[in-house]
């Protein structure tokens, strides 16, 4: 798995790249703490080039939300598809955390309307 990190109109995002299972789920989860220790509660998390995720990458993302949600911040995540939106329904993480289909989307979610 790989974590690209940047930025698009002020929210961090990160571009995960690869599968996401119980051997480096702790990485995502060390990328997302460091953003939170940098005072940045809004958080994108991209999952395009993810093929596939268990249970152990779902509760990083699901625990990482909880976190930022105490700091009145949110974590979304955009660009499922496949094996992992169907984990995503079969978990009933769809009701949990938020999904987009992009990243502008997800990044766009954060503006007041």
């Amino acid at each position: 798995m790989e974590i690209l990190p940047r930025v698009v109109d002020s929210i961090p995002v990160l571009d995960i790249i690869g599968e996401v299972d119980l051997y480096n789920a702790k990485e995502l989860k060390e990328a997302i703490d460091e953003i939170v220790k940098n005072q940045q509660y809004e958080i994108v998390i991209n999952l395009e080039k993810v093929p596939f995720m268990d249970s152990s990458g779902i509760g990083t993302l699901v625990t990482s939300m909880y976190k930022l949600k105490k700091y009145h911040g949110n974590l979304k995540v955009s660009g499922i598809s496949g094996s992992v939106a169907k984990v995503f329904k079969l978990t009933g993480m769809e009701s949990h955390l938020e999904v987009f289909s992009t990243v502008k989307e997800a990044v766009e979610s954060f503006r007041p309307s």
